[in-house]
């Protein structure tokens, strides 16, 4: 009794000791603002704030392609923490003009004595101000010859200043299949081919729907 008793104490031990880099990470570094998921435009200047502990240095924010890497808003040289957790630093992050719409991930990377620790992940939902005149998709037709095939959905759009846009990504667009034991679709627009029939894939965006037609059609 006492064998497995000292052996659950060891085990417990050891759990919590490996479990103490994870946490000491997110510790020493965390995005405090804005708040995860928040609606951001292209072109626009966001303001992240970032605690950060004062063994922390070497700290950069970078972003998911293409956002790049953030300017440090104040205080201190870029790259070099000049702040503790009781004065957060604050970065400047601009959103490309170009960039097309959907979740992007910023992170915060800063060096410590023992190595690298890293902050959450913070998503920016990039969204355009304006809705399409226009929404498209391709292929505007699927054709499955074999069960398991996976054939990439991509939504475009035409706006009222002549540029086009990629929609795929963007939190405002969600994929349908009129019948899933047919074709199945990823919320990111991966259709897979799962048995011999005919249904459709509905897309749906705030200004209009648009259906493709789907069959599946085993070759002999």
């Amino acid at each position: 009794m006492k064998r497995n008793q000292f052996v659950l104490a060891t085990l417990v031990l050891t759990t919590a000791f490996m479990t103490v880099p994870s946490f000491a990470q997110e510790s020493m570094l965390h995005i405090l603002s804005p708040a995860s998921g928040v609606v951001v435009r292209p072109g626009q200047t966001v303001t992240i704030t970032v605690s950060a502990d004062a063994a922390v240095e070497k700290l950069v924010l970078t972003g998911q392609h293409p956002l790049g890497m953030a300017q440090l808003a104040s205080g201190g040289a870029a790259g070099r923490v000049a702040q503790s957790q009781e004065h957060p630093l604050q970065f400047l992050l601009t959103i490309p003009t170009a960039i097309q719409p959907g979740i992007y991930r910023v992170t915060a990377v800063g060096r410590t004595a023992d190595g690298t620790v890293e902050s959450n992940a913070l998503a920016l939902d990039v969204e355009r101000p304006d809705q399409p005149s226009r929404v498209w998709a391709e292929p505007s037709i699927i054709q499955f010859a074999h069960l398991g095939d996976q054939i990439p959905l991509r939504v475009l759009a035409a706006f009222a200043d002549g540029s086009q846009a990629e929609l795929t990504r963007s939190h405002n667009t969600a994929f349908t299949s009129a019948d899933p034991r047919v074709a199945s679709i990823t919320p990111g627009g991966m259709v897979t081919a799962v048995k011999e029939g005919t249904t459709s894939i509905l897309v749906r965006t705030p200004s209009a729907d648009y259906s493709i037609p789907v069959r599946v059609q085993e070759s002999p």
